[in-house]
């Protein structure tokens, strides 16, 4: 870890033996006290802890910092790391500076901490009071102060969904990035911000006229504007997508857009995720900022775009069964399906970066040259595991496994005679020479069974990817029995995902000639095998 030096204390409260740990995280109202000035959160929060923990005589072995702000513990990855230390029984305590940066969102993740702090017998320390968490007071102490932060949180949540659509209906822009060609500014005399045109109008409208009026497609105009050498914003070239956008964004024409994409909470593999399906319930009222798109040119580009029929790119209508697989060999953007129902053409693979020469193919060819890829596969892997199964023993992972936890636990017995040493050095008990060497002693037992370690997961890693071929092989099998007995893609899809992680595609020659390869392509494919089930 990193030495942290603060103030006075000459990093004596920060050490990597310590036995608490320290938890900072912003909240929406830091974020907006921020905005106002009043000062970076997470350092006064680590002052205010770190004084707490000098007070208290007690070592902080590690800080958490949470640079997101979520919802959810899932969304919160320091947190993950927090709890799942916690729950191996790491620290006797940890510091944050009230209950509700632990958890303030689902009461399922309330119950989550409490559960986590409970079984571990571990404290939670803040400057208000130390929580026990099998305290019986404390325990209720501490369960209804998240209750009560999760009603306040809701509180604000509703309070700022109805400033947001009552500001919407007056004209205003509450999103906090400008869309392209506006600025974000604030209205003079009242709360609340507009959009004022800048320099990019310009481009804008030359995209319009390009789309309205010289009938060029999506990729002509995209291509055209990195040809005359108009930039994005923040990136160097024009993607077809950021095109598509503006080309259908009303702000244009002096319009404000308000929950279009509503989030939506659904259950995927067994896991909580937030959606934003298109709502057609949406609020559509007339801003307060100028337009630079006239309504004349706005519907001719509405009506050229309701009558081109755009491939199927979302993986949530899906057309194509190799949706989010496919990845272009030269450039690494998702390979798309394009479809061409008014001219009875067959699908085509191809990659949607302009700039990009790899070359298309028929989809059908691609799908079944995934299929030959994994029958081949099948053989392989079927051939493989019967040799390996010959050798290994089926226990030999539980038996590494528990080499590696023992070896853990006398890595931690060595850095407790360690942190007794330095307790020694300190009372008086050792010189400065016998410190120095019984330490390095200890650290050279330290570094030599963390090699072990290593070595060992290194081991297990081998043993678990060779077991995973024993649980990929009868998923093979089945993907080729049953796969064209699928009647739709989002099935297929599915079961391919099963046994693949991703699929790189290459071709460098057009098949134009009668007499070419339609099939002159190359596909690498890259199997789930890295977990044994």
């Amino acid at each position: 870890m990193e030495n942290i030096h603060y103030g006075d204390l000459n990093n004596s409260v920060v050490d990597i033996f310590g036995e608490y740990a320290m938890y900072l995280r912003k909240s929406r109202a830091d974020m907006e006290a921020e905005e106002k000035g009043e000062g970076e959160t997470l350092a006064r929060h680590e002052k205010i802890l770190l004084d707490l923990a000098y007070k208290k005589e007690i070592k902080v072995g590690k800080i958490y910092r949470e640079i997101v702000s979520g919802e959810t513990i899932e969304a919160r990855p320091e947190v993950q790391k927090l709890l799942a230390d916690v729950r191996r029984g790491r620290w006797k305590g940890v510091l944050v500076v009230e209950i509700e940066r632990l958890a303030r969102g689902e009461t399922m993740d309330q119950g989550i901490v409490a559960k986590a702090f409970k079984i571990s017998d571990t404290k939670i320390i803040t400057p208000m009071k130390t929580y026990d968490p099998n305290d019986e007071f404390d325990e209720e102490y501490f369960e209804f102060g998240l209750f009560m932060s999760r009603r306040e949180y809701k509180t604000i949540n509703r309070r700022l969904q109805r400033g947001r659509i009552s500001s919407v209906n007056e004209g205003k822009y509450v999103g906090s990035i400008a869309p392209f060609g506006y600025d974000r500014v604030k209205i003079k005399g009242d709360k609340g911000f507009t959009l004022k045109k800048n320099s990019e109008a310009g481009i804008v409208k030359i995209m319009y006229d390009l789309y309205a009026y010289d009938n060029l497609s999506l990729h002509e105009v995209t291509r055209k504007l990195n040809e005359m050498g108009l930039k994005p914003r923040k990136n160097d070239e024009w993607s077809v997508a950021s095109v598509k956008d503006i080309l259908a964004n009303p702000v244009y024409i002096g319009k404000i857009k308000w929950n279009v994409r509503k989030v939506v909470k659904v259950y995927k593999n067994e896991k909580l995720k937030n959606t934003r399906p298109r709502n057609d319930d949406y609020i559509l009222v007339d801003g307060l900022h100028k337009a630079i798109i006239d309504e004349k040119t706005w519907k001719i580009a509405q009506a050229k775009r309701s009558h081109n029929t755009a491939p199927v790119t979302h993986c949530s209508m899906i057309q194509n069964p190799l949706c989010g697989l496919v990845y272009c060999a030269k450039c690494g953007q998702k390979m798309k399906r394009r479809s061409y129902t008014k001219y009875s053409k067959e699908p085509t693979l191809y990659c949607a970066n302009t700039k990009c020469d790899n070359v298309g193919s028929k989809f059908h060819f691609v799908e079944e040259k995934v299929l030959d890829g994994l029958k081949k596969w099948l053989e392989q892997y079927r051939f493989d595991y019967q040799e390996h199964i010959a050798k290994v023993n089926h226990n030999k992972i539980e038996f590494i496994e528990k080499t590696i936890k023992s070896l853990e636990i006398e890595a931690k017995r060595e850095n407790d005679k360690l942190l007794n040493i330095f307790n020694f050095l300190e009372d008086g008990t050792y010189t400065k020479e016998m410190f120095k060497e019984r330490s390095e002693v200890i650290l050279q037992n330290i570094e030599g069974i963390n090699n072990s370690i290593e070595k060992y997961k290194t081991k297990l890693s081998q043993e678990i990817a060779d077991k995973g071929k024993e649980v990929l092989v009868p998923k093979l099998q089945n993907l080729i029995d049953v796969y064209y007995l699928l009647k739709t893609p989002e099935e297929k899809n599915d079961l391919l995902k099963t046994v693949l992680a991703q699929v790189t595609y290459l071709k460098t020659e057009k098949s134009i000639r009668k007499d070419s390869d339609p099939t002159n392509f190359t596909i690498n494919l890259f199997p789930k095998i890295n977990k044994a089930g």
